[in-house]
């Protein structure tokens, strides 16, 4: 990833076995975790579990906070499942360029609040959302409903 950009290569797709994997059957714990640990060391790591029209099923492991984003259509659903962070909601987007030259995407009057294990964040289309603070680590379960193309 770059600049806060998903490179598709960042995803490993795990085959639920029909077409589209789309057969009912996920992959187990182990496996996830396996999938996670086999990709290159990343501030972000994705484990693609699921890709279709209408849904995207992700593993996510962060280690630093990225730039904020907001998706104009579909609904997405985090369930943290090891680590914590602080997550931004709402608000208002707010784009600027660092001494750097690089994108920085923050989010100014959002909701903050901090999330753990076994939280569950539930994100409408259209709502800004960040990950401002990271400790240590954060691996959740992403479920993208209506996804379109962002």
């Amino acid at each position: 990833m770059e600049n806060g950009r998903r490179d598709k290569s960042d995803a490993r797709a795990l085959d639920g076995g029909g077409p589209g994997g789309s057969s009912g059957h996920l992959p187990s714990g182990d496996d996830l975790e396996k999938a996670l640990k086999d990709q290159p060391a990343a501030p972000r790591v994705v484990a693609r579990i699921e890709s279709t029209d209408l849904t995207r099923v992700n593993l996510i492991h962060r280690t630093v906070p990225q730039n904020a984003i907001v998706h104009a259509t579909g609904w997405e659903v985090h369930h943290i499942v090891d680590g914590s962070g602080t997550i931004v909601t709402g608000g208002t987007l707010v784009r600027s360029v660092d001494g750097s030259g690089a994108r920085v995407a923050t989010i100014a009057e959002g909701e903050s609040r901090t999330v753990s294990r076994g939280d569950v964040i539930v994100i409408p289309a259209g709502t800004p959302h960040w990950y401002s603070h990271i400790a240590g680590s954060v691996t959740y379960l992403e479920i993208r409903y209506d996804p379109g193309t962002n």
